[in-house]
């Protein structure tokens, strides 16, 4: 069953030996993927007769004001309905040649004949930064407040500083969300409740908790599967652009041979840090073209943490889909999107999905913000 936008309450326990075994049996890594697992101002525009966007001013914490954390509003109407890149019957039961992984890997949520609603959210031009997090995180004295592998030796030109923050958990992600929260709204804006943390080492990153949520809070959150998805095409189902291969362009290669593309994407390069342009590291967030609704850096860099847990993608009707529904105790894996400068082109795709365990951290992988507007 899924569960629809509301009080919705989750709960996330696993054991710390659990976490570590997950390391080697649940983590799913495309053989294309360099990452490796981690040791440790207001402007209103219009955009056609969708929705309308705003980006919003900075973060702002003490005296300090952020750069590179503007949101942007985002406004659906109607039901969307959506045949992506590679729903194509002709196709659907090939493989790749370069990940052995099915095609179905490619479809993301908006499947054919599938309708979506989905309610007015906003979401973080950047992704977080390794200065917001640790100004976030720095008083805590049992959190890690600069987890990042990349944390010196930036390309030339870039301020190391406003690369993204990455070698984080699930549960680092959603505690960040909170103490952000915290020190911009009040601690009652909160989404998460989080309890039961486990860390194998203090300070450190969070191996396991137990988590609810509730979305209705406008406090900071990570957005669910079909919330990124949506930003990334651009938030306007009625355009060509919907259906390109990246956010922000499309593929040079034909889209019914998309996943057989390893190499250089040319279009691709002015919009994303991939394994073919990246140099093999993270870079300063923001220097690539934005997508249409003006959020940088939606393919590549790194991954983005979702909130869903990873699970097949139904084609009912649904409004403000979040994920699989928490049964048992066990830690499922959860969702992140976006591709890496790690990953070749194809995982950069809009609507490619990807799994992992909340427990583990990766090099490749962190998170951008989003908040429900009430």
């Amino acid at each position: 069953m899924k569960k629809t936008k509301g009080a919705v309450s989750r709960t996330l326990c696993a054991a710390a030996v659990f976490a570590l075994l997950l390391t080697v049996i649940s983590c799913f890594v495309s053989s294309s993927d360099s990452c490796e697992p981690c040791v440790s101002g207001t402007q209103t525009k219009k955009l056609s007769r969708i929705h309308d966007f705003v980006v919003s001013g900075r973060i702002k914490i003490g005296n300090t004001t952020y750069d590179r954390t503007g949101e942007i509003v985002i406004v659906p109407k109607g039901s969307f309905a959506h045949i992506n890149i590679t729903d194509d019957s002709s196709w659907n039961s090939y493989y790749c040649q370069y990940y052995l992984q099915p095609s179905a890997a490619y479809k993301g949520v908006f499947l054919k004949n599938r309708r979506i609603k989905l309610s007015p959210f906003s979401m973080s031009q950047c992704e977080v930064t390794q200065e917001l997090y640790a100004a976030v995180m720095s008083d805590n004295l049992e959190v890690n407040a600069s987890p990042s592998k990349f944390s010196s030796d930036p390309a030339a030109g870039e301020v190391q500083e406003k690369r993204p923050v990455e070698c984080v958990t699930w549960y680092d992600a959603v505690y960040f969300c909170n103490e952000l929260t915290k020190k911009t709204m009040k601690e009652s804006d909160c989404v998460y409740t989080i309890s039961n943390i486990r860390r194998l080492v203090t300070p450190g990153s969070i191996i396991s908790a137990t988590v609810t949520m509730d979305i209705s809070k406008k406090g900071y959150r990570l957005p669910t599967e079909t919330e990124w998805e949506f930003a990334a095409r651009g938030g306007n189902p009625g355009t060509r652009t919907w259906k390109n291969a990246y956010a922000g362009s499309q593929s040079v290669k034909d889209p019914r041979k998309f996943c057989f593309n390893p190499g250089n994407d040319a279009k691709l390069d002015n919009y994303g840090w991939y394994l073919a342009n990246s140099g093999n590291k993270t870079h300063e967030v923001g220097l690539k073209t934005a997508n249409s609704l003006g959020l940088y850096d939606m393919s590549g860099n790194v991954y983005e943490l979702c909130g869903d847990e990873y699970g097949p993608i139904s084609r009912e009707a649904m409004t403000d889909p979040i994920g699989e529904s928490i049964s048992t105790a066990i830690v499922k894996d959860r969702v992140r999107r976006g591709g890496s400068w790690g990953n070749v082109a194809c995982d950069c795709a809009v609507s490619f999905r990807h799994k992992y365990s909340p427990g583990l951290s990766y090099e490749c992988m962190g998170f951008r913000l989003c908040r429900s507007n009430l």
